[in-house]
């Protein structure tokens, strides 16, 4: 367990019931933060990283939350105590997500210095030339003058023709890579590779950023451990402070969670609860996470969902997550997870559950020789067109 975590297990339940705008120190590494003006206050503690900034251990994910829906989830986060959203501007949402950011800040239900934004620099755009317009795009839409971290959101410049940036306003439907699209397609239907882009080149543009003041903190999502280390190793000045990959109980990611403590970054969690919605096929008589009868009997016994208590796993692991909800009260129990924690024997129960099995591979990207799933791929696989859902799966 990394070390916030048992400081938090050991301390935060007095504190937190307390209900005040509780604050520690920085050097403790977790604080519970207050805001002013409408006597309610955030509901999870926050992790330090490596550049100083605070982050909520739990926060909003926005990826598969439908248009016409984000924003009121947002909304509906901000109420219940959420101070961090995650966006990406190739989930097709983000200026309904900058929409409800604005109106929980007019509203004075939040300040904007008391929310932590992340988003995420879109594969077409790795090159250095590109990086800074997918930003303020991102910018643009989310109503912001600047983001709290700015993540690769994946290593591969695939889908990317490497010519032009592709942004938001182009779309996330598969096209022609002569056509604006952030998803382009060669004429044999696979995905466009920007084969002479390598992930650095795109990191060391988010550092500029960083520089400039645009980006508080730069980071990585879908690395693998090799790759988490290859940025450790050439990054210029401003080493990775997040790393979100996907994890749960089933895939637990022990290595690179021992990678990322080690090396100063935060592991956050992507599908901490399995992905249940995930649009592409399951394997028959695959039992999803939240319907484990081995989980729903710890659930029982708490008086708890079984969502809360996976997400209570996390915590109790020293790992920051970003469960995705469009449904109120669902986002509220999310959060909602910080007057109970687990027996010894039921975080042994919790270690018998991994499988090593990832749910997200998006192997129509693995053309690209940063694809960093490779060794997750079936002996003899090749690559396959993207599927028509593939702009929704692309986490």
């Amino acid at each position: 367990m990394a070390s916030w975590g048992r400081r938090f297990l050991k301390r935060v339940f007095a504190e937190f019931s307390s209900g005040g705008g509780l604050r520690r120190s920085s050097s403790e590494g977790l604080k519970v933060r207050g805001f002013s003006g409408t006597g309610n206050m955030a509901k999870a503690p926050t992790v330090k990283l490596s550049n100083g900034a605070e982050m909520p251990v739990i926060g909003l994910g926005t990826w598969k939350s439908p248009r016409g829906k984000t924003g009121d989830a947002v909304r509906a986060a901000i109420k219940a105590g959420y101070r961090m959203i995650d966006t990406a501007n190739d989930y097709g949402n983000e200026d309904e997500v900058g929409d409800a950011i604005k109106d929980m800040i007019d509203q004075g239900v939040v300040k904007r210095e008391e929310l932590f934004i992340q988003c995420k620099l879109w594969n077409t755009n790795h090159r250095k030339d590109h990086v800074k317009p997918d930003l303020m795009a991102t910018l643009k839409d989310l109503k912001l003058d600047y983001v709290d971290s700015f993540a690769v959101h994946w290593p591969q410049a695939c889908p990317s023709t490497g010519e032009k940036p592709a942004l938001g306003a182009d779309g996330i439907d598969p096209k022609p890579r002569d056509q604006p699209t952030m998803f382009p397609l060669e004429a044999d239907g696979m995905y466009a590779c920007d084969y002479e882009c390598h992930f650095m080149e795109a990191y060391h543009a988010i550092e500029d950023l960083v520089d400039e003041g645009l980006v508080r903190g730069a980071a990585i999502s879908n690395f693998n451990a090799r790759q988490v280390h290859e940025v450790l190793e050439n990054c210029k000045k401003h080493p990775p402070v997040v790393l979100q990959n996907e994890c749960h109980p089933y895939f637990q990611q022990k290595d690179i969670v021992d990678v990322c403590n080690n090396n100063g970054i935060v592991f956050q969690s992507y599908s901490p609860l399995g992905s249940g919605d995930r649009p592409w096929a399951r394997k028959p008589g695959e039992v999803e996470l939240l319907d484990d009868p081995r989980l729903q009997e710890i659930a029982t016994a708490k008086g708890k969902s079984v969502a809360q208590v996976v997400l209570r796993w996390h915590m109790e692991r020293g790992i920051t997550a970003v469960p995705k909800s469009i449904t109120p009260s669902r986002i509220a129990t999310n959060i909602d997870v910080f007057d109970f924690t687990l027996s010894p024997e039921e975080v042994k129960l919790f270690d018998k559950l991994n499988q090593a099995r990832r749910f997200l591979m998006w192997d129509p990207t693995s053309l690209h020789p940063d694809y960093p799933f490779r060794d997750d791929l079936p002996f003899g696989y090749k690559t396959a067109q993207p599927l028509k859902v593939a702009a929704r799966a692309s986490k």
